[in-house]
């Protein structure tokens, strides 16, 4: 069973679970938690990350396993999210985008390790992404 904490540059996260489970007709909001940042914040970046560990720890409680989705590798939410990630079933995805989200919830009670549910999101992401007129292209020259 898996839990998600989104940390991204403003809305993006809650937005993109929004959508997501609109689509999809589900509920998740004991399963998910958001930290947003905005480029002001940088004096309280220490009392976020007090609260995200706090969040992860009582997932963690539940038994589940946890992936941590931030939008931009190398960004401040990907620096706090690294530093939470030495804990045991406790990952990092970046790179954020709908149908990771809507993988994430899909599997969501999948009973898979970690790896293979982070392999399985990143997938999803990497089908998703195309030059959609190029794939038009190349399907009408045959």
């Amino acid at each position: 069973m898996y839990s998600f904490v989104f940390i991204t540059h403003g809305e993006l996260g809650s937005t993109l679970l929004n959508v997501a489970s609109r689509i999809m007709d589900i509920d998740v909001s004991d399963r998910t938690g958001f930290f947003s940042i905005e480029f002001s914040m940088v004096t309280e970046l220490d009392g976020m990350k007090a609260n995200l560990e706090k969040t992860i720890d009582s997932f963690l409680a539940k038994g589940h396993k946890v992936i941590i989705l931030v939008d931009l590798f190398g960004g401040s939410p990907s620096n706090i999210a690294l530093s939470l990630a030495k804990k045991e079933n406790v990952d990092v995805i970046s790179g954020l985008n709908l149908s990771m989200v809507m993988y994430s919830l899909e599997h969501r009670d999948d009973d898979t390790d970690i790896r293979t549910m982070v392999d399985g999101i990143i997938r999803s992401a990497r089908q998703n992404i195309t030059g959609a007129k190029q794939l038009l292209e190349k399907r009408d020259s045959k």
